[in-house]
Parts: C-alpha cells; structure tokens; sequence
C-alpha cells in the first residue's frame, strides 16, 4: 500500500495539471473566439453612444469661447485613490470656434491648451470601455459640452477590456489604436458658407499596443515608423468614412487632430497624411484647414522632407525632461513631421518659479503633488544625449555592444518620475500655466 500511495500522488498530479492545461487552452480559445466575433460583427459590443449620459444631445451653438468643466482620468490619482479606481478628476478649459478659423500654420496656446485636456479626455475612454469602477463616457460628454455632435469611439469597444487584449495578442492585431470622432457646424462669416469641423482625438499606448511602438521602420530609407504607420492608416480610412457619412464638403472641411504619447505620434502621421493628400482627389480639407497639435510624442517617421513648410500646420509639444519624445533617438533618424514646441527646460534661469506654478496647478487639477523635483528633471533631460553616446544608432542597438549600451541607458532612469514628467496631467498643468513667449517653436 505504501509503495502505491506515491503513485496516486503523482497520478492525482498529473490529471490535476491536465485539466488545468486544458481548462488554459479553452479559456484562450473562448477569448479568441470572442474577440473574432465581435470583430467580425457576430457578437454585439457595447458603446458609449448606447449609453444615456447627460450633454449627449450636444450643446447649441454659442459665438465666443466657451468654458466648461471637463471630466477626465488622471494616472496619479489611480495610482494613489484606492477609492477612485478609475482616477475620475476634472479641470476646467476653454474652447473657441474662432480659433478654427485662424491661420493653421500659426501656433495658437489657447488652441493648444484645449488640445491637451482633450487628448486626456481621449485617452479616458478606454476606462468606460474597460468597465472600470467610476469611469463614464468621457469623450461623449467633454466633446457635447463643446457643442460637438456625431461622437464616435466604438474603436475603443475592442480595445479597452483585458478579454480582448488578450484576443488581439493571439491575433496579432496590436498595430492599432483607438480613436474618438466628433463634429460641429462653423458658422459662416462675412456671407461665406458654413463649414463643417472635424475633430480626430487618438488614444495613446495602451495594453498590448505597446508591442506596436518597437515595430519600427520597415527598412526603407526615410520610412515612417511601421506600427505607428498601420494603426494611422486604419483611422484615415475610418476618417474619410465619416467625413463621407456626415456629408463633409473638403473645400468647407476643417478638421482638428490631437493625441497625446503614441496617440501624439499617430496623430502626427495623421495630419501630414491629411496634408499630403489635401491637392488630390482625396482630400479631406485644405491644407489650411488642418490644426494638429500632438503632447509627448515619440519619433514617428525617418522622412527627410518632415520639416518642410507643408506641414507647418503640425505642432508637437515636448516637455524636454520627457524621455518619450527623445525615442527613438534623433540620432538613429527619428524625429516629427512639423514643429516642435518645448516646454520650459530645467537649465533654464526661470525655471524653478514656472515649475512651482505648473505644480501648484497640478495639484488644482489632481489633488496631488508631482513626484518630480528639479533634479530628477536635470537626469532625465540629458538622457538622449547619454543614449546617442552609447547607442549611436539604430543598427547598434541590434548588436550585442548595443543591447549592453541600450541597457546602461535605461539603468539609470528613475521610472516612477519618468513616468510623471510624461503624464497627461504634466503636460496640462504645463500649458495652462507656461507663458507662450516662453516657448520655442522649431
């Protein structure tokens, strides 16, 4: 009997772990299946324009700009709030049709500052669709307080819940990302027609896209980054669907681009995309109708023809001790299409004085302090050039001295504070505090 009991020990084992094996697969394969047929329209998803919230009728037009409280998620309250799972904050901004009419290749702060709460706001939607705890339909109700109509995020319906990022890692469909559309009529001045505004909100990196910011280009000389690239291409096609849908007129057509992260970096390809096409057959605006303004944007392409004037209507706000916008490295032939526009930097003389007012509003904003002090800031600021010296370029880092160097870089981040300095909240209470003279547009 003894020398049975080792036996059935190891047999109870070994079906106990065959049952867990297949109990594995079939969850896997449920989720897949699940994640097939909604993609493919079997299985029904829901959207937040399902959803009755109030505002979503949108507002009636109002001539001058308009403020309002703006509902959005906040990382460090996620992070600190036990009882606020979802961050749930709010802030106040601004927003002026006017600005829409403006020249397009001149930077406009106000504009710009809208542009970073609203690139928030797009990123919290993934929260709603996450079923997160706390979390409401943020993009429909900033977006109908604007006075915007035709909100549509069912992008985000399979791309926000962990179930389907489990999906999408099986089908190998991280090269995407979720996307907010919105529209609202311009009044006409001076007897000119009405015209039709657009806006395009991106999300930024999120669960299993993160595998798509290290598909880089694809080898061709002056290529756009690959991942970036593919996920832009879907949402220009679902753009001009619903440009088509409402009736958009290209030479009546504004439309307004933001994103904040890898949704900056999208948006960034988006707008030059819209650009390159605005004298062709498919033109969705005017180049003189196309406002983009992206935050904290990492590389998106190798062309050498991104600084040219075409598209001077592209502006990507850094802040310099944000390590995201510095990758990939400038020096392996990254950079952005446009302008970029820096945030004061930590050598600068007046710095510690913006800094405390950019932290006292912050705090307004979240109900926290940022983690950052002055010298996390300075580490963080000279990063790509510690990087560049170890990691000269792109074909280094493939090797086994360029993974070592690769890693020496990335040894000496504190992340937490790299983290904060690249935080939505960051770059907000940045833009509603800098003074616009204060920063550079190059």
């Amino acid at each position: 009997m003894a020398t049975n009991r080792p036996r059935s020990i190891r047999s109870a084992a070994r079906i106990v772990a065959t049952t867990f094996f297949c109990l594995m697969l079939v969850s896997v394969f449920s989720i897949q299946l699940r994640y097939s047929a909604a993609v493919f329209g079997f299985l029904p998803v829901p959207q937040a324009n399902a959803y009755e919230h109030e505002g979503a009728a949108g507002q009636a037009r109002v001539d001058g700009p308009i403020t309002v409280s703006v509902d959005y998620t906040s990382e460090v309250v996620a992070g600190s709030d036990r009882m606020n799972p979802s961050g749930l904050t709010s802030t106040q901004m601004t927003f002026d049709d006017a600005w829409l009419r403006a020249d397009s290749h001149t930077y406009n702060h106000d504009l710009a500052t809208a542009c970073a709460v609203l690139s928030a706001v797009v990123n919290s939607e993934s929260q709603f669709y996450g079923s997160v705890d706390g979390a409401v339909p943020y993009a429909e109700k900033a977006l109908s307080s604007l006075g915007f109509d035709n909100v549509r995020t069912e992008s985000f319906a399979l791309r926000s819940h962990v179930l389907d990022q489990i999906g999408a890692l099986f089908a190998g469909s991280h090269d995407v990302a979720a996307y907010a559309f919105a529209s609202k009529t311009l009044e006409g001045a001076d007897g000119e027609p009405d015209e039709t505004l657009i806006f395009v909100g991106i999300r930024g990196s999120y669960g299993i896209e993160w595998l798509s910011n290290f598909n880089l280009a694809g080898g061709e000389a002056g290529a756009d980054h690959q991942g970036f690239k593919r996920a832009e291409s879907e949402i220009a096609e679902a753009l001009e669907q619903y440009a088509k849908g409402i009736g958009a007129d290209p030479d009546h057509t504004r439309v307004l681009v933001t994103g904040h992260s890898r949704g900056g970096a999208v948006a960034n390809l988006l707008a030059a995309d819209l650009d390159d096409r605005a004298a062709t057959d498919r033109a969705l605006a005017r180049t003189d109708g196309v406002y983009a303004y992206t935050f904290a944007a990492p590389g998106s392409t190798q062309s050498i023809e991104r600084s040219a004037s075409s598209y001077g209507n592209i502006f990507n706000v850094a802040n310099p001790s944000d390590i995201v916008p510095k990758l990939p490295l400038f020096t392996w032939g990254y950079g952005h299409y446009g302008a970029t526009v820096e945030l004061p930097d930590v050598k600068d003389s007046t710095f510690s004085r913006e800094y405390e007012a950019m932290q006292a509003v912050f705090q307004a904003n979240t109900g926290y302090a940022n983690p950052c002090c002055s010298e996390d800031l300075g580490a963080l600021d000279s990063f790509d050039v510690k990087a560049a010296k170890t990691v000269p370029s792109l074909e280094n880092m493939l090797s086994i001295e360029g993974v070592v160097g690769t890693v020496q870089a990335l040894a000496g981040i504190d992340y937490p504070k790299a983290l904060a300095a690249h935080y939505p909240d960051t770059y907000i209470a940045w833009m509603q505090t800098v003074d616009s003279r204060r920063m550079t547009v190059a």
